[in-house]
């Protein structure tokens, strides 16, 4: 966790290794400590991007995303390395996260200091700023 004590850390990219600042040394993270509370991330089964079948992949190298998996519903952290603003679209396994893609519905909860919020088509193209990224709730 030392690497979020360093003027704060990157929020979308500590998700992705499953870790967030620290009170006082990055601000005040309460609001991303709500949405975990509110998803229910302590119950959930974490699958990093370097794990081969991971669920989620974005399809590129410098975009990266891992998957917080609850019953019904997934949580996507995505954190972007490109250098420029790039636009992903989910490689998604359904049957692995058991949810219906005729069904499921792509949302970023509003989360003060992190993300506005927004709803995504799962097979669309989400589109995501150099340096940051998404926390996306799939249902």
């Amino acid at each position: 966790m030392g690497e979020m004590l360093q003027g704060g850390g990157n929020p979308w990219r500590g998700m992705v290794f499953g870790m967030t600042g620290r009170l006082p040394w990055a601000g005040n993270p309460r609001s991303l400590w709500k949405a975990w509370d509110g998803f229910g991330l302590a119950a959930s089964r974490m699958i990093g991007f370097w794990v081969p079948a991971s669920p989620i992949k974005t399809g590129r190298e410098d975009v990266l995303a891992t998957t917080y998996i609850c019953e019904g519903r997934t949580m996507i952290a995505l954190a972007s390395w490109a250098k420029d603003a790039v636009d992903v679209r989910l490689a998604i396994d359904w049957k692995a996260l058991g949810l219906d893609p005729a069904t499921a519905r792509v949302a970023a909860p509003e989360i003060a200091g992190f993300q506005e919020a927004r709803t995504f088509d799962p097979g669309g193209p989400i589109p995501i700023e150099a340096g940051k990224g998404w926390l996306l709730v799939l249902q």
